[in-house]
């Protein structure tokens, strides 16, 4: 599961940050750990949630429309602060059950404007992405991992027929107008995004906290998601 996930979704927040964009982030999968918190903190996000705050230590073996209401819970309560952008990371890999039943939920499909895919070989990342276009997700980078491995990273892009394949640090990039991240990530779709959605009035989920709707997000979302290595 060490993919690189958090590792990519903090840089891709302190790009956004840099770029003059305020940034709220959110981990809305896993077992509680304050690191992968903080580190979202330290990159700039505020405010920085995780499924914790949904009323889960761990979404591990969690309702598939438990999971769900956290997602509307923890975006909603980012989408009240006004923020520019969202950076959700989701734990796990690809085909781990609570995940699965996430991804293939109509109201994650609804929160997400792009996914950045992190992966920790080159196999990862060719099945990762073929299984988040099967479910027609956006997919517009793969980061993680497998960039550290020149090689990896070569065999990713030509398998992948010209996706952003991209190191963590170049994440950041947006906020210097450098591809290939920029042309991945557009801080102008980002914006127009974030004028173009309206709210809409909140409701109380099935486990007692507050839950906004998905059209109440206000911001670009961007998710970063991994898979675990293949054997």
């Amino acid at each position: 599961m060490n993919a690189g996930k958090t590792t990519a979704a903090a840089f891709l927040v302190n790009g956004l940050v840099g770029a003059g964009l305020s940034v709220g982030a959110a981990k809305i999968t896993g077992t509680g750990a304050g690191g992968d918190v903080w580190m979202m903190v330290d990159a700039g996000a505020i405010p920085v949630l995780d499924f914790t705050h949904g009323g889960c230590p761990s979404t591990y073996r969690c309702p598939a429309e438990q999971v769900r209401e956290v997602l509307l819970a923890l975006t909603g309560h980012l989408s009240a602060a006004g923020v520019d952008a969202v950076v959700l990371e989701v734990a796990d890999g690809v085909f781990q059950t609570e995940t699965a039943a996430l991804l293939a939920d109509s109201a994650f499909a609804g929160a997400v404007d792009g996914i950045v895919f992190a992966a920790s070989d080159a196999l990862g990342a060719v099945a990762g992405v073929a299984r988040l276009r099967a479910l027609n997700h956006p997919v517009v980078a793969v980061s993680g991992l497998l960039t550290a491995s020149p090689l990896a990273t070569r065999e990713a892009r030509s398998a992948l027929e010209g996706l952003v394949v991209v190191d963590p640090v170049e994440i950041s990039h947006p906020i210097l107008g450098l591809s290939p991240a920029a042309d991945a990530l557009s801080l102008d779709a980002c914006r127009s995004t974030t004028s173009a959605r309206t709210a809409s009035p909140s409701t109380h989920g099935r486990y007692g906290w507050p839950v906004n709707l998905m059209s109440a997000v206000t911001a670009a979302t961007y998710v970063v998601a991994g898979v675990a290595k293949l054997k």
